[in-house]
């Protein structure tokens, strides 16, 4: 078959939506009027503090109950609740409480929720966006379905009823240039916000908030070339399907597509929408990263002190970090 081409779209790429003022330093953010709060049902703690949170904003005069009528959503649970709220039809900003184990978009501890939201209703709050993944599939050169995801799309094979596991087959094209025949279980494109997650499993690298890049990574490749690859999130990629059996398309864990047949084509692009996730000043994403794994070489080890922050001439980073401070234990 001709090697499958596609004209990319308008890209979201990642940023903090604040300027720089001339001294280096963001300004505040707009002041929020009204915020929502959504807490997820399976977690009786984050119900409860839902309740506390929205009897609190009431009481300022504050609290929307509709999501898509606030300026900023509050989401309570892990970080599949937050890419849900990200998921929902309105574009507004989600921050994050978190009761979840794993992730980094939930990153507001449970005992500063009075402080962060102080400081949202105040404008002291930074809104990053991050650029998102459409994905429409192909077949016979006809539509079939579009799918959008936040964090990531995954292809997977499945156990066939009566076939057992069955390997996918996977034909790789980036840049419109035809890469390999990818054989294992699969395949993830991630998005920064995404790339700590499955692809993390996976293997693949960690791209840091305003990276602008998607990752691409094998799933259990039975082949010596498996390593993943960091493109630009203007690059298009196509994947086609070359198994015996249909597999599975699942973008963010929510929404699925099980009949990627043999020779359909998924093509793959950034979408104009975009993720917004808020964040502030005084946290930092490899902070919470170091937290979250306990990501030490070697334990114990105290750092030289020599780190210094460089002139305020210099780029200021996007990603908040805190030069010359060790992480606190708690970050949020």
């Amino acid at each position: 078959m001709a090697r499958p081409t596609r004209q990319g779209v308008r890209l979201a790429q990642s940023l903090v939506v604040v300027r720089p003022s001339r001294n280096g330093r963001a300004p505040a953010g707009r002041a929020a009027r009204r915020l929502s709060v959504e807490a997820d049902p399976r977690k009786p703690e984050a119900v409860a503090l839902a309740e506390r949170m929205r009897a609190w904003l009431r009481a300022r005069e504050a609290f929307s109950e509709e999501p898509c009528e606030a300026d900023v959503q509050i989401v309570l649970g892990g970080d599949g609740t937050v890419v849900r709220a990200a998921r929902s039809t309105c574009d507004v900003p989600v921050l994050g409480i978190d009761f979840g184990q794993f992730g980094f978009l939930a990153h507001v501890p449970p005992g500063r929720w009075e402080t962060r939201l102080n400081q949202v209703l105040a404008g002291r709050y930074e809104v990053r966006e991050d650029a998102t993944i459409h994905v429409e599939i192909e077949r016979q050169h006809q539509t079939l379905r579009t799918l959008w995801a936040v964090q990531d799309v995954v292809f997977h094979a499945f156990v066939v009823p009566g076939g057992g596991q069955q390997m996918a087959q996977l034909e790789l094209y980036i840049d419109n240039k035809y890469l390999n025949p990818i054989p294992g279980d699969g395949l993830i494109v991630a998005t920064s916000p995404g790339s700590s997650a499955y692809n993390l499993s996976a293997g693949g690298p960690v791209l840091a908030p305003g990276s602008r890049t998607f990752a691409i990574t094998p799933i259990c490749a039975h082949t010596p070339m498996r390593q993943s690859f960091s493109v630009a999130e203007s690059t298009p990629i196509t994947v086609v399907q070359q198994g015996r059996f249909p597999i599975s398309v699942c973008v963010d864990g929510q929404e699925t597509f099980d009949e990627f047949a043999p020779d359909d084509v998924a093509h793959i692009t950034a979408d104009p929408r975009r993720f917004r996730l808020v964040t502030f000043r005084d946290t930092s994403f490899y902070g919470r990263f170091r937290q979250r794994f306990n990501y030490r070489i070697r334990p114990g080890y105290r750092t030289s002190g020599l780190f210094h922050q460089h002139s305020p001439g210099s780029t200021v980073s996007t990603q908040r970090t805190s030069p010359g401070t060790a992480p606190a234990g708690t970050i949020g």
